[in-house]
C-alpha cells in the first residue's frame, strides 16, 4: 500500500537530486576572470605580428655603468641583428631583450611572485614600455629595471 510518505518522496526526490547538481556545478572552483593587463597588452601585440622593428632598448641597475647605456636595437624576424649598429653577439649583448623576451620575463616575474613588478605599456601598440623588478623585499640592489623608446616597425 502506498502512503502519502512515498508518495511526497517519489516526487520530491527528483527536484532534490536537480537541486544538488545545480549547486554542486554553480560551485566550481573555476572563476571567470576578466584578463589581466598583461594578458590584453600581449594580445594587441601578437595581433599586431611586428617581427621586424627597432627602438632604443636601455636598463637600469647596480651594474657596470656601460651596461646602463641606452642601445640601439634593430630586431629582424624577432631575432636581434645588431645593436649600436653592430652584429649581435650574445656575450656583449646578453642583457638586450626583444619585446616578446620582455613579455617573457614579465610573465615568469608573475609566476614567481616577485616582490614587486611593475609595467607600463603602450597604448597603441602594446609592448612594454617600462618594466620594474624587484625579485626580493630583503636583497639590496638586485632591482632591475627595463625601458623601450623610440619603437618603429
Amino acid at each position: 500500500m502506498i502512503n502519502n510518505e512515498s508518495i511526497l518522496i517519489f516526487y520530491i526526490r527528483p527536484y532534490f537530486l536537480s537541486l544538488l547538481a545545480f549547486l554542486f556545478f554553480s560551485c566550481s572552483k573555476e572563476k571567470s576572470e576578466t584578463p589581466s593587463d598583461f594578458e590584453l597588452y600581449k594580445n594587441k601585440w601578437e595581433s599586431l605580428a611586428v617581427d621586424s622593428y627597432s627602438y632604443t632598448f636601455q636598463i637600469s641597475c647596480f651594474c657596470l655603468m656601460e651596461a646602463t647605456l641606452p642601445k640601439n636595437v634593430v630586431v629582424y624576424k624577432n631575432q636581434i641583428l645588431n645593436v649600436d649598429g653592430l652584429s649581435y653577439d650574445n656575450e656583449k649583448h646578453g642583457s638586450v631583450l626583444t619585446i616578446d623576451q620582455l613579455f617573457d620575463l614579465i610573465e615568469e616575474s608573475e609566476k614567481h611572485n616577485v616582490h614587486h613588478l611593475e609595467v607600463t605599456y603602450d597604448s597603441d601598440k602594446g609592448y612594454p614600455i617600462s618594466l620594474y623588478i624587484d625579485q626580493e623585499e630583503m636583497i639590496a640592489d638586485e632591482e632591475m629595471g627595463y625601458y623601450v623608446s623610440d619603437f618603429k616597425d
